[in-house]
């Protein structure tokens, strides 16, 4: 979903190399220069990419006016495919191999016939290719913040990634990371002298190991990051091991925590900048709630609706090793409130309602009001995560891991009691491991 308009979805890399620090013409000029240009020869690549100024997919003219804002740059990549639909490749061989056969005798095509078949529907495939036939166009919006050499992406998909990565190299000569929360993390900690910390981060197990996943994890042994033994077995985290980094199981450790900090805290927890400087945030887990089990035993569970964390079965799920994969938000920065949907380990945003803006007098300020929100969001959830991050690689995390070990155990039926029930019959997926 774009910038501009509606709810937003989006992705951050961080941008490494020498990359411009304002909005400047030079910056302007390298986008002009690489401005998509469609193959006008011949059939094209599968794939063509080039920057769009973000105003429609066939704008190519850069300026300020449209692309600059302050400190940062707003442009657009756009992506077209070729691809011819494999069923189709066969309709035109088979007609061609039909005609053929239809002047034989014995009514079939000959070997030689069916090569030339074959050649006439690559030939006739070639035209057709070169006519844009098969081109499909795609325009994704693309948010720099130079300052911090943040890059944020309206969508994601691997071509696309991929398109954008030898872009900005082409253009900028620069490089992309994608910032999951491992990624993420790494560079955080890093960056206050952590990094050895952050290496030794290994996933906290909050339960003991539930029914079937005892034989498969042993005692891992080693540190959990703070220095001391393990008590207790280590999660697998079975997702992470497709994902971009293995230290992405924090970001489904931060959901939790968020989680624990909701219910014992009344959601109000201690934003920290890159400078050390504190404010104070709120935040609330709201109708939607993805959760697998991090030991690879208990399956997934999907929760929808008022205040799902507070349902029985959210607890259950908890106490069993499920973590929380996704989560509904709604976060406040104590000036500005945001709805939204977050994926912890990928640290991807999604439908992502902005605050209301009442006072701009004309387009152009009134997406320079939606830019700085977009920005807002995106360092109030990194406050949390530094907030986070800190308690994590604190020396009092086995104390603090103990807590919320009892919390989770406190949420189960028995003499402690539930502290709240659901509110209404929830929609409840299970998904079987």
């Amino acid at each position: 979903m774009p910038f501009n308009s509606g709810r937003l979805t989006f992705c951050r890399f961080a941008v490494t190399g020498d990359a411009p620090t304002t909005a400047d013409d030079t910056a302007l000029a390298i986008l002009n220069e690489h401005a998509f240009k469609a193959t006008e020869i011949g059939a094209p690549d599968e794939v063509e990419a080039g920057f769009v100024t973000g105003e429609h997919i066939l704008d190519t003219q850069f300026t300020y006016e449209k692309n600059g804002f302050g400190d940062a740059l707003l442009f657009a990549v756009r992506i077209d495919t070729h691809k011819v639909p494999s069923d189709l490749k066969q309709a035109y061989r088979k007609i061609n191999e039909l005609a053929a056969a239809a002047g034989n005798p014995s009514g079939f095509a000959s070997k030689a016939q069916k090569r030339d078949a074959k050649d006439e529907a690559e030939r006739s495939l070639r035209d057709d290719l070169a006519a844009g036939k098969f081109r499909r166009s795609k325009m994704v919006q693309i948010l720099w913040d130079l300052p911090s050499q943040t890059l944020y992406c309206a969508a994601t998909g691997s071509t696309l990634l991929e398109q954008l990565a030898k872009l900005m190299k082409s253009a900028f000569a620069v490089d992309l990371q994608y910032q999951s929360a491992g990624a993420l993390a790494g560079r955080l900690l890093r960056g206050v002298g952590k990094g050895r910390d952050y290496e030794d981060l290994r996933p906290s197990a909050f339960t003991k190991p539930p029914a079937g996943a005892t034989e498969d994890h042993e005692d891992a042994g080693g540190t959990d990051g703070t220095g001391g033994p393990h008590d207790l077995n280590t999660p697998l985290v079975p997702w992470v091991v497709k994902s971009v980094d293995l230290k992405d199981f924090l970001g489904n450790e931060f959901l939790l925590w968020l989680w624990w900090i909701s219910e014992t805290q009344e959601g109000a927890l201690k934003l920290t900048d890159e400078h050390g400087n504190q404010r104070e945030a709120f935040l609330a887990i709201d109708k939607a709630l993805d959760m697998d089990c991090a030991w690879d035993a208990g399956g997934k569970q999907t929760l929808r609706g008022a205040g799902p964390t507070r349902l029985i079965e959210a607890g259950d799920a908890l106490a069993t090793g499920k973590w929380p994969r996704k989560v509904g938000l709604i976060l406040s920065d104590g000036e500005y409130q945001w709805e939204l949907t977050f994926q912890g380990d990928q640290w991807s945003i999604s439908a992502a309602l902005l605050p209301t803006i009442e006072d701009a007098p004309g387009p152009r300020e009134q997406l320079e009001q939606r830019l700085h929100l977009a920005r807002a969001l995106a360092q109030t959830l990194e406050g949390m995560y530094r907030t986070f991050l800190s308690a994590r690689t604190a020396s009092n995390w086995p104390t603090k891991r103990t807590t919320i070990r009892r919390w989770i155990a406190d949420r189960l039926p028995g003499p402690v009691g539930r502290s709240q029930a659901p509110a209404e019959k929830p929609l409840v997926a299970e998904i079987a491991g």
